[in-house]
């Protein structure tokens, strides 16, 4: 009785990590679902094939196009992307001697460092800022809480924000260029968007200055929304009884209005990310390498 030959061997899974707050535990049951989703090879193949098909630009699919024998149909393109990935899949993937060094070296060619360190610098900038609010906060003498806050405490604010908003900007343009290089260098390799790209850290690897604003954002809105509703309403409520005082009871409805519309955008913002959470979960399942199959060993004689 023969031994059923072994399973092809892949990279350690580095997908993204659950989403803390808001809808977090059904957003974990569906990562978990799409990653141990229990697919047929062919239909696995399929699905990596339109994922990945969708994700490469017009001129790298024209690169890769001759090796698969594709016209320029992008349903073509799938389609034979689609029969590379199945047979990796079912009968695994030869030994390609330089696979693992080129990746690495391509990998560190497309660490975009210049701009990591242009992000790193503004998350800084803001952190400090926003460090030196708080710790003259806390130093003043005031009596009231209202007082403790510095006169240059909205300048320092807007300024910490500005800076973590061009940190996220910044992080996310390296991370899409890095991610375009290494699949400029996946195309310039016949069969190896079947066989998958074998790198350390994982495309759409999400740094600190997008990871921070995606996190904080919504928080912050949150917090912001309810604040606003809760002063609007004192406000609907004083009024009637003391009148208009120090003529602020007209901002009630502002107050009101604008706390809803910001638990909104909150919402939407969550909603977003869960989104682009379930794309990178498919993406990195589409672009998983399947390395090399061991030798099988021969049955032991009876």
């Amino acid at each position: 009785m023969s031994t059923p030959a072994p399973s092809p061997r892949h990279l350690p899974p580095s997908g993204p990590s659950t989403p803390p707050g808001l809808f977090g535990g059904r957003q974990a049951a569906k990562l978990r679902a799409i990653v141990s989703a229990d697919l047929l090879p062919e239909e696995r193949a399929s699905a990596d094939a339109l994922v990945m098909t969708a994700w490469l630009t017009a001129a790298q699919r024209a690169q890769y196009a001759p090796s698969l024998r594709s016209g320029p149909s992008t349903e073509e393109f799938a389609q034979r992307l689609a029969d590379e990935r199945r047979v990796v899949l079912e009968e695994g993937a030869d030994q390609v001697p330089d696979e693992l060094e080129s990746a690495a070296q391509a990998e560190r060619q497309a660490r975009q460092l210049p701009l990591r360190l242009v992000e790193a610098g503004l998350l800084l900038v803001a952190f400090t800022l926003l460090a030196v609010t708080i710790i003259q906060s806390i130093r003043s003498e005031a009596a009231e809480i209202a007082e403790r806050f510095p006169e240059q405490g909205p300048t320092l604010l807007a300024v910490a924000l500005v800076a973590g908003l061009l940190a996220a900007l910044v992080g996310a343009v390296a991370t899409r260029r890095r991610d375009r290089l290494l699949l400029d260098w996946a195309v310039s390799r016949p069969g190896q968007l079947g066989r998958g790209l074998p790198l350390h850290r994982p495309l759409q690897g999400e740094s600190a200055g997008p990871a921070v604003a995606r996190s904080l954002g919504p928080a912050l809105l949150v917090g912001a929304g309810v604040l606003a509703i809760v002063a609007g309403a004192a406000l609907l409520l004083i009024s009637p009884m003391l009148g208009d005082v120090g003529g602020v009871s007209h901002w009630a409805p502002w107050l009101l209005g604008g706390g809803a519309a910001a638990l909104v955008v909150a919402v939407l913002l969550i909603y977003v990310r869960s989104r682009r959470l379930r794309k990178i979960v498919r993406r990195s399942r589409a672009a998983e390498w399947i390395g090399p199959m061991p030798q099988a060993e021969a049955p032991s004689a009876v």
